[in-house]
């Protein structure tokens, strides 16, 4: 028996995944052989019915550069976003700065984030500091559970996400009804001041975007707070 008879009687048969996985790991194959594949490729010539394996693979180049057009497009898009964003909180650290008066302060935070940020709805529980005084006692929580909530949030020094188990561990039930896209925020920089608790009214932020716009809210808001401390 020859050489080559004995090859063809030991041949093995590939399957589907084998080719497949072997087309995937050496690439260069099919531009080696771009002829072979036209003709496995082709359908009959007679009924003018031809597609050649290079109209395949021009195909798929038209389909991948669509596909990275799109990616451009919402990177282009994200950026605009961000610049946005960036000069919008440019804007607020620049003019909080400028109030004398505490109550003022806050009513301009609130007023400047539902006017700029709409799909944020925010609601302040600050420590009952010297300088705060003059405010409102609606932001100062009395529930020892609430405060306890501020503390560990403290220790988390990042915006979480409200969610059931924290509102059964601190026993908010009363407080925190509606859990859906709430997130508790740290006031502090030197030294903690109070949080926000935020709730989304438009789910067109993703998750990661949402904390760090609260970031750079709460670190701004937190500067502003501090000059009203009586240490």
């Amino acid at each position: 028996m020859t050489l080559r008879k004995e090859s063809k009687k030991s041949k093995k048969t590939l399957s589907e995944n084998e080719v497949l996985e072997f087309l995937a790991e050496n690439p260069n194959v099919i531009n080696k052989n771009i002829d072979l594949f036209n003709q496995m490729f082709s359908f009959d010539k007679n009924k003018g019915n031809l597609i050649s394996f290079e109209d395949i693979r021009i195909k798929s180049l038209i389909k991948e550069n669509n596909s990275l057009k799109k990616k451009i497009e919402g990177i282009v898009n994200t950026a605009k976003s961000n610049k946005n964003i960036q000069e919008k909180l440019s804007k607020f650290s620049n003019e909080v700065i400028a109030f004398r008066k505490i109550e003022l302060l806050i009513n301009y935070i609130e007023e400047f984030i539902d006017k700029e940020f709409s799909s944020l709805r925010i609601d302040f529980s600050l420590i009952k500091f010297n300088g705060f005084s003059d405010l409102d006692k609606k932001y100062f929580p009395e529930n020892n559970n609430l405060i306890n909530l501020i503390n560990n949030t403290f220790l988390e020094k990042n915006p979480i996400l409200i969610t059931k188990e924290i509102i059964n561990k601190y026993a908010l039930e009363r407080f925190i009804q509606d859990k859906e896209s709430l997130v508790i925020c740290p006031l502090g920089v030197e030294y903690p001041t109070g949080v926000i608790l935020v709730r989304y009214k438009s789910e067109m932020m993703g998750v990661d975007l949402q904390f760090d716009l609260l970031r750079s809210l709460t670190e701004t808001i937190s500067y502003s707070l501090e000059q009203y401390i009586q240490k």
